[in-house]
């Protein structure tokens, strides 16, 4: 009996679709406008190693009413997904391979009955997909340096190519984006947590 209800509250309806479809429509909006910004106002280095973190602060707050909301097994493996085809849509396929593993590694991180209601369980999930998502660009540069080059350099100048080989074939540069990542990732879901409590809880949003 126990099962059966574990099975059927993991089962997802078209309205829980519809919630993921558009938070992340959401999510994806702010993670194009802010690299935008950062890339405008920061520094390239400012921009490669804070750009995603900053993006993981204040998505933090979006993916955690999201993941309150929908509460289904999946989120985090649906949630990577969407934001790979996203970039196929640039050119950057190889994105979605590396995305799809975040996934599977962030579902495997929430494993169990309603951890994505559960703030640290949630934090732990949001910081392995940011930190993933730091190596959407290193995985190429491994596996399909040449091909990868080739893509950047039809949107990219020279100049910017090569910052971006640089960041992201860099062992250490690759440390510091990933470690802003996962500091961006804890403090938007601590934000996303005292939000959720103080105001979409009582609005009864949740």
């Amino acid at each position: 009996m126990q099962t059966e209800t574990v099975v059927l509250r993991n089962s997802w309806k078209m309205r829980d679709f519809i919630t993921l479809a558009i938070f992340n429509v959401v999510m994806i909006l702010i993670f194009t406008i802010g690299f935008m910004f950062t890339s405008i106002l920061l520094t390239p280095a400012g921009s490669y190693i804070a750009g995603t973190g900053l993006i993981a602060l204040v998505n933090g707050p979006i993916y955690m009413v999201m993941s309150n909301k929908i509460d289904r097994r999946g989120i985090l493996f649906f949630t990577s997904l969407i934001t790979g085809v996203y970039f196929i849509a640039f050119g950057y396929a190889y994105f979605l391979l590396t995305l799809a593993i975040v996934g599977v590694l962030g579902e495997l991180a929430m494993w169990g009955t309603h951890t994505y209601r559960n703030p640290v369980r949630n934090a732990i999930g949001y910081s392995i997909y940011n930190v993933g998502f730091s190596f959407c660009g290193v995985m190429p540069i491994l596996f399909f340096k040449e091909q990868y080059e080739a893509t950047l350099s039809q949107s990219m100048s020279p100049e910017q190519v090569a910052q971006n080989l640089y960041y992201y074939g860099t062992p250490s540069m690759v440390i510091l984006m990933s470690a802003f990542s996962l500091v961006g990732a804890v403090v938007g879901c601590a934000l996303g947590n005292r939000l959720l409590h103080k105001h979409v809880k009582k609005a009864k949003l949740v």
